[in-house]
């Protein structure tokens, strides 16, 4: 767990393209997969500022949904999987993609 915390958290080695893994360093310069990224907007775990320097060196395709969150719900990170608005404004839009990236 120090490990994980150490490398991820404090170093952010996945982000700088620096975490090892089977002796290949790997980050986002690597992923090969268009990304969604479904952003709540009221969240400070994960907010969209923290996102930006790692999707500007992904060099694949991306999309960011926002979600300005929503009173009521008590962890502003899992609105968006939880919330009533999530459920009728922000899923439909990830189905709808997900279903473009199928064809």
């Amino acid at each position: 767990m120090h490990q994980i915390i150490d490398e991820l958290y404090r170093e952010n080695r996945f982000c700088r393209g620096k975490l090892k893994i089977h002796e290949k360093f790997v980050g986002p310069h690597g992923l090969s997969t268009p990304t969604l990224m479904v952003i709540n907007t009221a969240d400070q775990i994960a907010p969209l500022a923290s996102l930006i320097p790692f999707t500007e060196k992904m060099t694949t395709k991306t999309q960011t949904i926002q979600y300005p969150g929503e009173v009521g719900v008590c962890l502003q990170h899992l609105g968006i999987l939880v919330g009533r608005q999530a459920q009728a404004s922000i899923w439909p839009d990830i189905l709808f993609w997900l279903k473009c990236q199928n064809g």
